[in-house]
């Protein structure tokens, strides 16, 4: 593990490119000497979180500021209830369905992954936001539509146990680190340099800062980001399959990635857990 990767991750956007330089350090993905290419930018594109962590990062507190950022500049969202009179599903906009549900007791996102363990309380689905308030305990499940989204308000037949940021945060840093040891050993780099330098970007990326609610404790923020570059990079290397020139070297990939995926998802939800006081 390279100290400039431990230092980038540890404060993003702090680091530059000094690749060629002589007290430079090359990046973790660099393919190899023959490349001079620059290792850590000073500026980056932000990540991209799902619509499930922004909803649940300004839920908490109405705020129409908040609820633009959700819905984006031309989106009309809509949550689908419980059956109506009329044997359909009743359906109200996303604003006055929150309204009702106040005040809340807890909201957070939740994006499970296959064999990650959802205490069977969460059905399958990728993502989501558990609100407990004045509906009780409900899952709203995120269905795209176009420019428009549609929520689907499903009951939870229990409670959710907390997701403990304080412990996803150690997860997340022990993993970042696995799957970067992991990718140098499988020579990802080599075979696909352009999925290096993506890679790279990755590293240092931050969350757009317009997404981040003001109450949003800086160590959650922290863990958020975090997670977010990891779910990046584990897409980012198990999504180029072509990288890999056997059956076996996919698999390996797939088995090494897989479980790392798993905790950066947890991460990210459990950086957006908010509970009332």
């Amino acid at each position: 593990m390279s100290r400039s990767y431990r230092a980038a991750v540890a404060a993003p956007g702090k680091y530059r490119a000094v690749g060629n330089e002589p007290d430079g350090e090359w990046s973790p993905f660099d393919s190899g000497p023959e490349r001079h290419h620059s290792l850590w930018l000073s500026t980056m594109d932000p990540l991209d979180p799902p619509i499930s962590i922004v909803l649940a990062l300004w839920a908490p507190v109405p705020s129409s500021h908040g609820l633009s950022l959700v819905q984006g500049p031309d989106g009309v969202h809509d949550v689908i209830g419980a059956p109506a009179d009329d044997g359909g599903a009743e359906r109200v906009d996303l604003e006055r369905w929150l309204t009702g549900a106040r005040p809340l007791s807890r909201v957070t996102a939740v994006l499970p992954t296959a064999g990650s363990g959802t205490w069977g309380i969460l059905p399958d689905v990728e993502e989501g936001v558990v609100v407990e308030g004045a509906p009780g305990r409900v899952l709203l499940v995120p269905e795209n539509s176009g420019a428009s989204m549609t929520w689907h308000a499903e009951p939870l037949t229990g409670p959710l146990p907390p997701l403990d940021a304080a412990h996803a945060r150690r997860q997340v840093h022990a993993a970042t680190e696995e799957a970067i040891d992991s990718l140098i050993e499988l020579d990802l780099a080599r075979e696909h340099p352009e999925v290096a330098d993506a890679l790279n970007d990755l590293l240092t990326a931050v969350a757009d800062p317009r997404l981040i609610p003001p109450w949003l404790p800086e160590r959650n923020r922290e863990l958020l980001e975090r997670s977010l570059r990891l779910i990046g990079i584990c897409e980012l290397a198990l999504d180029d399959d072509g990288a890999a020139t056997t059956a076996l070297q996919a698999q390996r990939r797939s088995d090494v990635l897989r479980p790392l995926l798993a905790v950066a998802r947890h991460g990210a939800a459990a950086a957006t857990e908010w509970w009332a006081r």
